[in-house]
């Protein structure tokens, strides 16, 4: 077949091809032509990457304004075209120009049998981007018209997952994606071979010596749901329609990876489509399994995709204004804003069309500064304070982090699995008991109240209350048990909100070891992570309005609630009651149990002066967010001499923000408590901020 095909050759350093005539001219008719392609690590030198063009008729010359560009990617072990939609018949029937992509690693010599690991996308994606901005350039320079909104991608199995990340790398670019049966994210059963929900093996060693060694970001890089990056790629207003399509008895890419990729796109906002294919869906024809094969994928693409990618349909997908190629020339190398910025726990990855094919890099982070005052803005002026803000406060969570241990990988954030274990009515309210799955070894039991739904206002804002230290744990600010004044889960929601109240590891009926073998280096990171999760669930519920989620907490729940809230801008007010002081004020000793943070004692040696982190920063990062501290004057535990130090520090930030109004203390005559009139005064600023009234 090949031999009766116009082949074009070309041999060049791909290391730095940065002019247009370094790559090969568009050919006459159906071709290979071979493109330079970014260096791969593993075996370095020059590399070129095969590329299989498909005109429609079979002839540039058969090109016009409706037709459109789409890649057709084949599966893992695979080339050419095998295992994906048939180029010749999407070329004919959809009026694309179809390209096929022998992306890194194609055939099983290099994808399977090979000693490197497989790349799972990354390397491949920028490979079948290339090929594209080949052809989109050379249309362009030639000046032939074509569809510029028309550009598609789909792909089988491997090439599902190079499909993904082409439009995970390229947000604005493509139309309409249509995932057939891809892997949908790196986990560790497919990485380094381990029992679990796929036989997939990648080849990955977990050994940082080995040449083969996987990093904890080029595996997050790889997780298409993952949910930073997929706010970054709704807030670049990506329109692509993303249709995937799924066997629900897929082992080979499981149907649950899938069944996550979903929900966690739903949750950003992304124009997601869902097929998964169960015996109901099977016709013989075309979808002729519910495991990996799907069935004919052709035809698949043709009956899912048929009103997004024909020309002639009215609802058909197509894009207006610039994509990632033209945009890359006009706003080259952004080093601070989010266009094609994936950030991982130990850095980021750039993706530069600044030449307008793609270059990627991973740009670890810089050491964090050691300067006492990351609050002192006063030698900066105009817009460089805040910019000097945001680096600084990305320093106090980073140095934060050296006392609690990192922030858990979005890969720990496995499906919330609810259980719900008990449902009362407590007055008009229904109070249920629940568990759900925070990481892959753990489960958090909570309470949860529902107010009666106003049908006028179906959507209510939802606060997360957090226990002081106190053995029966949730029970407390549930009104079950303990202190009556502590029942602010219950009280808030006899005011209109949808509360939950998780139990703190070890307290309740959360039963918690705190051994390092978890993965977590402190308890106050782990109670953070729960809490994380905690809002992963309240947004799951129809009844909550997602922007409108605070957080309350008194004593341990108090600085919980500002730990939390430093790392998850989903919660929009914060109170915190009689939860912290300057450390410089504070017994350090007592913040070093395995509840807390044990590095306190082993690092940095019970010194305050030796801390990487106080309590004046950590509120200074929550702005502009309201915070609200509720300090009482005889407080044995929270010295309320150095929470007023703590606010004054913090207000020039909230100032900064024109919010100084918005950061508040209130300082009860009473010991360490959280009394009545002071509750009263929180809920208000409550319904300040989230809005709600009674």
């Amino acid at each position: 077949m090949i031999s009766r095909w116009f082949v074009v050759l070309l041999a060049i350093s791909v290391t730095a091809p940065s002019r247009a005539d370094d790559w090969p001219a568009l050919p006459e008719q159906n071709a290979v032509v071979e493109i330079p392609a970014q260096e791969w690590p593993l075996r370095p030198g020059p590399r070129r990457v095969r590329v299989l063009v498909h005109f429609p008729g079979g002839k540039l010359a058969n090109v016009g304004e409706h037709t459109g560009l789409m890649l057709t990617l084949h599966n893992w072990g695979g080339t050419d075209c095998v295992g994906t939609a048939s180029p010749t018949v999407l070329a004919e029937k959809l009026n694309v120009v179809a390209l096929c992509v022998n992306y890194l690693q194609s055939g099983p010599k290099d994808s399977i049998e090979g000693p490197q690991p497989y790349d799972f996308g990354y390397l491949q994606a920028l490979d079948a981007l290339r090929a594209l901005w080949w052809l989109d350039h050379g249309l362009k320079s030639r000046e032939i018209k074509f569809a510029k909104g028309r550009v598609f991608a789909t792909g089988g199995s491997g090439g599902g997952n190079v499909a993904l990340m082409c439009h995970k790398l390229a947000p604005r670019t493509f139309a309409c994606v249509i995932d057939l049966c891809g892997m949908k994210k790196l986990s560790d059963d497919i990485a380094f071979n381990l029992p679990g929900g796929s036989d997939l093996n990648a080849r990955y060693s977990r050994d940082p010596a080995s040449p083969n060694f996987l990093s904890l970001d080029h595996q997050e890089l790889r997780f298409i749901g993952n949910p930073d990056h997929l706010a970054n790629i709704k807030s670049l207003g990506s329109p692509t329609r993303i249709v995937t399509v799924h066997g629900v008895d897929d082992t080979t890419c499981p149907y649950s990876d899938a069944v996550e990729m979903v929900d966690w796109m739903r949750r950003a906002n992304l124009n997601i489509e869902p097929h998964f294919i169960t015996k109901e869906r099977l016709d013989g024809k075309v979808f002729t399994s519910t495991g990996h094969s799907l069935g004919n994928r052709t035809e698949i693409v043709l009956q899912l995709g048929a009103k997004w990618l024909s020309p002639s349909d009215p609802e058909r997908c197509e894009l207006t204004g610039s994509n990632d190629f033209d945009l890359g020339k006009l706003l080259p190398r952004i080093p601070d804003g989010p266009y094609g910025l994936y950030p991982t726990s130990n850095g980021a990855f750039k993706i530069d069309y600044s030449e307008g094919f793609p270059v990627g890099r991973f740009v670890p982070n810089e050491p964090i500064p050691q300067y006492p005052k990351r609050l002192d803005l006063s030698r900066f002026k105009g817009d460089k304070i805040l910019k000097h803000w945001n680096l600084s406060r990305e320093h106090i969570l980073r140095g934060f982090q050296r006392v609690t241990g990192p922030l858990p990988s979005p890969l720990r954030r496995v499906p919330l699995d609810v259980k719900v274990l008990e449902e009362v009515q407590v007055g008009s309210l229904t109070r249920r008991k629940l568990s759900f799955q925070s990481d892959p070894t753990d489960r958090v039991t909570a309470y949860l109240f529902l107010p009666v739904v106003n049908a006028s206002a179906p959507k209510r804002p939802a606060v997360l209350c957090l226990q002081q230290t106190t053995n029966v744990g949730k029970d407390e600010p549930a009104g079950v048990r303990g202190d009556p004044n502590l029942k602010y889960a219950l009280e808030l929601a006899e005011r209109g909100y949808i509360t939950l109240a998780p139990d703190y590891p070890s307290f309740g009926e959360h039963a918690y070891d705190f051994d390092p073998k978890h993965g977590y280096v402190s308890g106050t990171m782990k109670a953070i992570w729960d809490n994380i999760r905690a809002v992963d669930l309240l947004e799951t519920l129809s009844e909550v309005d997602t922007e409108r989620i605070g957080c309350i907490g008194h004593s341990l729940g108090g600085h919980n609630a500002i730990f939390t809230a430093v790392f998850e801008p989903r919660l929009k007010a914060i109170v915190s009651s009689c939860g912290f002081s300057s450390m410089q004020k504070d017994d350090v000793p007592s913040w070093t149990g395995p509840r807390y943070m044990p590095l306190i004692a082993s690092e940095f040696k019970n010194d305050p002066k030796l801390l990487p982190f106080d309590f004046h920063e950590l509120i200074a990062a929550l702005a502009p967010r309201p915070f609200f501290a509720s300090a009482a004057t005889k407080d044995n535990d929270f010295d309320v001499t150095g929470v007023k130090d703590v606010l004054d520090a913090a207000r020039p930030i909230y100032a900064l923000h024109g919010k100084a109004d918005d950061l508040e203390g209130h300082y009860p005559e009473a010991g360490h408590s959280f009394p009545e009139d002071s509750r009263r005064r929180a809920y208000e600023f409550l319904e300040r901020s989230l809005g709600q009234r009674r």
